[in-house]
């Protein structure tokens, strides 16, 4: 179960440099309680190359004088999708999460959107394949607080970490999760037991040897 803030402390109301509250660092907490997530450059790295040799090939087709009509539209509609891949990208890649017990932040080259943990109003989980099978893909965990949303991607560094705290959240805040988002959490939990299984296999054979 999440720890609720006023178990530990009664905060004054924290104010950081922009002069509006800030719900993860309140009076009292410090920088060693605050926890950084960001998406790892080397995975960005093969969606920005992809994204911008995508961008050339397609505006070079679409700008081919004697190309068919059609093929140069959907040539330049393609372009769009991968401009529009390529601004995703680095967004994600600029972006920084921060997370304590008390809230989460959100900063990116948009701006910037927090909210204390007792805020949390939704709590979704959904899944997204890259393979027909469903074996191969990633999650994206949502999360709504008062006006506030964050969205992160499974390819964030500390996912495992946002997600357990937000679930013990929405379970204090007594949240209904809708069936899709129920399914994927018994997704992770099967796929956890399955690795700590086939870890403690190997630490036994270990010991056995």
């Amino acid at each position: 179960m999440a720890v609720s803030p006023k178990e530990h402390l009664e905060p004054e109301t924290p104010i950081n440099a922009q002069g509006t509250v800030d719900p993860v660092k309140p009076a009292g907490v410090t920088d060693r309680q605050v926890q950084t997530m960001a998406y790892p450059p080397k995975l960005m790295a093969p969606d920005l190359a992809k994204s911008v040799v995508g961008m050339l090939i397609c505006g070079v087709i679409a700008l081919i004088p004697d190309m068919l009509s059609i093929i140069q539209w959907t040539a330049a509609g393609l372009a769009l999708l991968f401009v529009f891949y390529f601004a995703r990208t680095v967004i994600r890649f600029q972006s920084k999460i921060y997370v304590s017990e008390y809230g989460i932040r959100l900063s990116s080259i948009r701006g910037g959107t927090a909210f204390a943990w007792p805020e949390l109003s939704k709590f979704r989980l959904r899944y997204f394949s890259t393979k027909r099978d469903g074996n191969k893909g990633w999650f994206e965990l949502t999360l709504h607080g008062g006006d506030a949303k964050i969205v992160a991607e499974s390819t964030l560094d500390g996912f495992d970490d946002l997600l357990e705290i937000s679930r013990d959240w929405a379970k204090d805040n007594q949240l209904l999760v809708d069936d899709v988002t129920r399914t994927n959490l018994m997704r992770l939990d099967e796929a956890q037991t399955l690795v700590k299984a086939a870890a403690t296999e190997r630490a036994q054979g270990g010991i056995n040897v």
